[in-house]
């Protein structure tokens, strides 16, 4: 940890004696939504001077400062166990990105399980994407963490196949990319994973696949296709639960970076803003970005 500043293990701290024993108690859905959304406004901070503006559907648009109003697009799923979280919880996380890829960014909302399980999540991200396409506004980028990197490798697979044009380039935060198997035994069998317990691996599980067969493609991206997508950037924590599945992914995929980082929670990014670490992660995220994207 000698890397890391005292910000950074603050909120290291924070994820483990905090965010994991309330994931681990509370099993309602909709209170652990409004204390992740307290929490993101608290543990992050937006680009100052970003604008904002929501649009009819409930998609967060973002133009960081120093980006001009016509740049290029990036849609960036939220993550959140495909149970929590929503586009302004992950906010400042999209526009950091953005503002280091020099794109503006377009956060759409998707329904939530238990409510709304598979392939709710799925049909969502995919409605959003096309309608950007038909406006005549396709992203340039695709990312995701989490349950929103799942999300973003549905999107790739679903434009690749059925000729939607594709992102120039992707950036991937510890994607749940496998929800087959037994969730919460890979969680538990991860002694670094210090945020997510088992306990909330096995339930959002079974909130969000209520009799779906998880190994179907259009659940996990890894029992998929992956050859042919835009190029792309992993990340996830050395140690974490989901490492393993950004290791097979980056084997799998054609043009794909992995980099792994040690003692950092799983998307440690969310700290955008107030932790370095998180600033320095997406630096290297929209640095990658920028580089495939023409101007």
């Amino acid at each position: 940890m000698t890397d890391l500043t005292a910000l950074d293990r603050f909120w290291r701290g924070t994820a483990r004696w905090l965010d994991r024993p309330v994931l681990t108690a509370l099993p309602s859905q909709r209170l652990l939504r409004g204390l992740f959304a307290l929490s993101s406004r608290l543990g992050s901070a937006l680009p100052p001077g970003t604008a904002q503006r929501q649009d009819a559907t409930g998609a967060l648009w973002l133009t960081p400062p120093g980006v001009a109003p016509d740049a290029p697009l990036l849609m960036y799923l939220h993550g959140g166990g495909f149970t929590i979280g929503s586009p302004r919880t992950h906010a400042a996380l999209a526009a950091h990105l953005a503002a280091h890829a020099g794109l503006r960014v377009v956060m759409p909302r998707y329904r939530l399980a238990p409510e709304h399980p598979a392939p709710a999540a799925r049909e969502d991200a995919i409605a959003a994407y096309r309608h950007l396409v038909e406006a005549g506004t396709p992203p340039a980028a695709l990312a995701g963490d989490s349950a929103g990197g799942n999300l973003a490798l549905l999107i790739a697979q679903h434009a690749r196949d059925t000729g939607l044009p594709l992102p120039r380039a992707m950036a991937l935060i510890a994607p749940a990319a496998d929800l087959s198997g037994d969730i919460a035994a890979r969680f538990a069998a991860a002694p670094g994973e210090i945020l997510i317990p088992p306990a909330w691996a096995r339930r959002i599980r079974r909130a969000y696949l209520p009799g779906v067969d998880p190994t179907d493609p259009a659940i996990s991206p890894l029992h998929g296709d992956l050859t042919g997508l835009p190029p792309t950037r992993l990340h996830a924590g050395a140690e974490e639960a989901l490492a393993d599945e950004a290791r097979r992914l980056a084997a799998a995929m054609d043009h794909a970076e992995l980099s792994l980082w040690p003692v950092l929670p799983h998307v440690w990014h969310l700290h955008a803003g107030r932790a370095p670490a998180a600033d320095r992660a997406l630096a290297d995220l929209g640095t990658f970005l920028a580089a495939h994207i023409p101007r």
